[in-house]
């Protein structure tokens, strides 16, 4: 995979030791743009702010029903509103911000280097979801400085709020977090602005591209724009080519996700000599398509056991509504207790063929956070969701990483490029249908010498990447030092 020559990103001077101004670049115009695109882009800034204001209350409507609906803490909400509920610690603090489960490990990883190379270093880290919030609300009780808050609106008068609380010195932003009153704030603030291993999707690049004078005035305030793909390179250096530039996917770059050792060989020995199909990060009707292929694999022969984990387990009660109408035998996750699970190991009660033992089941719904990467170990073959429903696709490359061969979807436009080098690579299949899953966990399932080459080619491809990584995400300490 060709990257951009190391040496490009700090080229330019003025990205480097100079506080970026919209109003004047090397031709004189306000950032590239001429003075329609200037005027254009100051009156859809001028709409967004009056809009934001105008649904202030609405706001607040909606964020405490969001906790009443389970989808937001109550402890917590302040934060949405600039109120900060943490002090902000003493010294120089970086803010970064991932909205979600995937981004967040993308902003630990980059965390726990940044921290080795600057420890005195401050870290704000800000995240949307409540599951991305507990996930990193784990790791970070081992890093010191660190601070988890909720990013706040992008609500002039509540993000004065918290830029004036926590007094940021650098901001980081993971993917396509671009948010149009925070970048103009810190950038009137002289505060140095990233945008870490970004990425614009079909979609959100069709619909910027109806307000190109606002976003590309936006994006001109970034020192790099530094894209996950050559496909993102190009969407954003179409509205800001001079602080555009391409490194590796930072995900790839990820620790293996962790795994509880007493829950793996829990379910090793439940499954033993047995096939398992894990269907990761499923949305609604990929779980039909998922229990259709799982009774048809038992049709043909295979025996099976398929782990079900679903991209928001609030919908695990609509699984085993699903899962009763059909008739399978399952089980939740969350009925079995971490007392029932050590007590299982100590008496090695765990005998699967004993048709007594009430854990043995044919399909498993995993309504627990944090498990993923246990259930990808036990895995024989993967399919990860969110891509035969037009999402865009989850991550793919993690069960690559634990050599398991991937099935997806069409829809894969989150991540076209990490589709095509696992495709190419023989490690990921497009499956479009039940059928489909099942013929091609079939061929898989059926020939073990298959799933070893498999298994040897996605351990290289995936170590490989993710040595290099971290080194191009890291060009970016220059900016940090001192």
């Amino acid at each position: 995979m060709e990257l951009i020559d190391d040496a490009k990103i700090f080229e330019r001077k003025d990205f480097v030791k100079s506080e970026i101004h919209w109003n004047i670049d090397d031709d004189g115009n306000s950032g590239g743009e001429n003075c329609c695109d200037c005027c254009c882009a100051s009156i859809l800034f001028c709409i967004y702010n009056l809009l934001i204001l105008l649904l202030t209350p609405f706001l607040h409507i909606y964020f405490y029903w969001r906790c009443f609906s389970g989808k937001d803490r109550l402890a917590d909400v302040r934060n949405h509103f600039g109120i900060a509920t943490a002090p902000r610690p003493k010294g120089k603090l970086m803010w970064i911000h991932a909205a979600s489960i995937g981004e967040s490990l993308s902003a630990l990883t980059y965390i726990n280097h940044i921290k080795k190379r600057y420890p005195k270093l401050n870290i704000l880290l800000t995240t949307i979801t409540v599951t991305s919030a507990d996930i990193v609300a784990k790791e970070i009780k081992n890093i010191d400085g660190c601070v988890h808050q909720f990013f706040t609106v992008d609500h002039p008068l509540w993000l004065k709020k918290f830029l004036y609380h926590w007094q940021v010195d650098v901001a980081v932003f993971l993917e396509s977090e671009v948010w149009p009153n925070v970048v103009t704030m810190l950038h009137g603030r002289g505060v140095p602005c990233f945008l870490l291993n970004s990425r614009l999707s079909p979609n959100s690049f069709e619909r910027w591209k109806l307000v190109t004078p606002l976003f590309s005035r936006i994006l001109h305030m970034f020192r790099a724009i530094l894209a996950q793909s050559e496909i993102d390179r190009q969407r954003y250096a179409l509205f800001s080519p001079k602080n555009t530039f391409r490194i590796d996917n930072l995900k790839h770059a990820n620790e293996l996700l962790s795994c509880r050792e007493d829950l793996l060989r829990f379910f090793q020995m439940k499954c033993k000599n047995k096939k398992v199909l894990v269907a990761a990060s499923t949305h609604e009707t990929e779980e039909e398509a998922i229990v259709e292929a799982h009774r048809k694999l038992k049709q043909r022969g295979i025996d099976l056991v398929t782990i079900i984990i679903p991209r928001h387990i609030v919908r695990a009660g609509a699984i085993g509504d699903l899962l009763r109408r059909h008739g399978v035998n399952y089980m939740m996750r969350s009925d079995i207790s971490d007392e029932q699970i050590a007590d299982a190991i100590q008496t090695d009660a765990l005998d699967t063929s004993q048709t007594e033992d009430p854990y043995v089941r044919e399909i498993y719904c995993i309504d627990a956070f944090g498990e993923v990467g246990t259930f990808l170990r036990l895995a024989d073959v993967c399919f990860v969701g969110g891509s035969l429903v037009p999402v865009g696709g989850h991550n793919i490359f993690e069960p690559a990483t634990f050599g398991k061969p991937v099935l997806h979807g069409p829809f894969m436009d989150n991540a076209m490029e990490v589709r095509n080098l696992l495709r190419d690579n023989g490690v990921a299949f497009e499956v479009h249908s039940s059928d489909e899953i099942c013929d091609r966990c079939l061929q898989l399932l059926m020939d073990q010498n298959m799933l070893d080459e498999i298994s040897s080619r996605a351990l290289s491809i995936t170590r490989n990447e993710s040595l290099t990584q971290i080194e191009k995400a890291m060009q970016l300490d220059e900016y940090f030092a001192g």
